[in-house]
């Protein structure tokens, strides 16, 4: 599932806050439930994300609202990758920081770099057909800006390219660019300087470079790996009904309570997902009349068949042999 951090959400909320829209508003609007943000995990889903951005771009009077978002961000709200582009060597080396680590803020969309001669087009490719052009002005915007932080003075770039026809605000645009801007272009694209990528970042630093790299490698390593509820799912299939969390964690390589952190961050647990799978074995097990309740009461790991009665009361509403009945007649 493609994911979007909450930080990136945040800055689109905080802008929408000071245009006067009220974050409950733009929730309710996009169909979003209140407490969707309150989530122990650090992303949301970029459907949700997508819901977002339209109800914005539908409460809000702003047409250009998604540009003057992106000129409100500030590095604090990329934190970890903002350190890790401030630590390259120079413009170019950063560039590569983004398009190496851009999951870490959103799998919303891509970058690519493409060299021309002795120009190259920093390409932003969004991952969805229903992007909103806000979307894409905000990302564009938020990269020339922190081209011009890394650097520390004002840069211009040679040329802007952008997918959507929205000229309401172009001397806005041109103003804030300095260069040609084309509008119902193929792609979204902002032309840079070659020479300008070479140039040296004041605040490099090799081992901070070092630090913030492995501190990003690793961030990107929990994104990309498989999910670890998906991976506790398996080992319950795989194993005995009465399987422990520490048994499961041991098969995983790592420990119980790092287990149960890593769960959390899902909003899950090891128990909801041990629950989970016996109500769905108990169902498969009831099916066959050969088993009798005590037989898939052991199965299920229950030490005691009231035990397995009251859960799957609590779980169907029903008895054991109250939900055969209905299922078998």
């Amino acid at each position: 599932m493609k994911t979007v951090s909450l930080i990136w959400v945040r800055g689109v909320l905080q802008a929408a806050n000071l245009q006067g829209l009220d974050e409950s508003d733009i929730l309710m609007h996009a169909g979003l439930a209140p407490d969707c943000l309150q989530t122990s995990s650090s992303r949301i889903s970029l459907s949700d994300t997508l819901a977002l951005w339209r109800s914005v771009e539908e409460l809000s009077a702003d047409p250009l609202f998604g540009f003057h978002m992106g000129q409100s961000l500030k590095p604090a709200h990329f934190q970890l990758l903002a350190f890790t582009m401030l630590s390259s060597s120079n413009l170019g080396g950063a560039i590569e920081k983004i398009l190496k680590y851009q999951r870490l803020i959103s799998d919303g969309g891509s970058f690519s770099v493409i060299p021309q001669n002795e120009q190259t087009a920093l390409v932003y490719t969004p991952a969805a057909s229903n992007f909103s052009y806000h979307q894409i002005d905000a990302v564009l915007v938020a990269t020339l800006s922190f081209a011009r932080w890394l650097l520390g003075r004002e840069i211009k770039p040679l040329a802007l390219a952008l997918s959507h026809n929205e000229d309401k605000g172009l001397e806005e645009y041109q103003a804030f660019y300095g260069c040609d801007i084309q509008f119902g272009q193929d792609q979204n694209s902002i032309l840079f300087s070659s020479d300008l990528l070479q140039e040296a970042l004041p605040g490099f630093d090799q081992g901070l470079a070092t630090m913030h790299e492995q501190m990003a490698d690793n961030q990107l390593q929990r994104l990309t790996e498989p999910d670890i509820i998906a991976k506790v799912q398996e080992r319950l299939l795989m194993g005995l009904e009465s399987i422990s969390r520490d048994e499961v964690a041991a098969q995983l390589a790592m420990s119980g309570r790092s287990l149960q952190r890593k769960l959390q961050e899902q909003g899950s647990s090891f128990q909801k997902l041990h629950d989970e799978h016996r109500h769905q074995r108990s169902l498969q097990l009831l099916a066959n009349e050969d088993l009798s309740l005590l037989d898939i009461s052991l199965q299920l790991g229950f030490s005691e068949s009231s035990t397995f009665y009251r859960a799957f009361k609590r779980w169907q509403g029903v008895t054991p042999g109250e939900y055969r009945q209905q299922v078998l007649g």
